[in-house]
């Protein structure tokens, strides 16, 4: 697809200097370099009525300058260059402090590498499997606890009511000699 764009891009161009020059067939017929000088001829015409025309045919040799292929790839290179040193060290604390990281994970790898720690996994499976029933007995225990609280509950009421018929059936006896006596 932008090989199409480019090649586009540069029969366009081809157009517009065949249009500013005249057509190849022309060229040929006449001479190329008598169609440069006249090319010439009238652009130095012109340069003497306009000014501003004369100011850039005075800067063509720096236009053609920086828009060689070889300087524009020595400005990029060395602009890409500048950029990574200046991506570089604008990331230099976080490089360190990774390089720092990495020692440090370094030293600890004995530690990581322990089997008692690689055994964790299944360790933590019975550990739930250890809460779950540490859960259940609790609620068992809870529900005990309930089931506790309220026999104590009817067995005071109970003993209760029987030490009031104790004491009740006491008073009648006492009052039953009393009669008697």
């Amino acid at each position: 697809m932008t090989s199409i764009n480019e090649l586009e891009i540069l029969e366009n161009r081809i157009d517009r200097l065949e249009n500013l020059v005249g057509k190849f067939e022309k060229i040929e017929k006449t001479k190329g370099l008598e169609t440069i000088d006249e090319i010439l001829n009238k652009l130095s015409s012109y340069s003497s009525s306009y000014p501003k025309i004369a100011s850039a045919f005075k800067s063509i040799n720096e236009i053609n300058k920086y828009s060689s292929f070889d300087t524009i790839n020595e400005i990029e290179n060395e602009l890409i260059l500048k950029a990574k040193i200046e991506l570089i060290l604008s990331e230099d604390e976080a490089i360190l402090k990774l390089d720092r990281d990495f020692q440090k994970l370094k030293s600890l790898k004995n530690i990581l590498d322990n089997p008692i720690l690689n055994d964790i996994p299944s360790l933590t499976e019975k550990l739930k499997e250890i809460c779950s029933k540490q859960s259940s007995l609790k609620d068992n225990y809870d529900g005990q606890k309930e089931d506790l609280k309220n026999f104590l509950s009817f067995y005071y009421k109970s003993m209760k009511c029987v030490n009031e018929s104790f004491l009740n059936y006491d008073d009648f006896i006492n009052q039953y000699e009393q009669k008697q006596e």
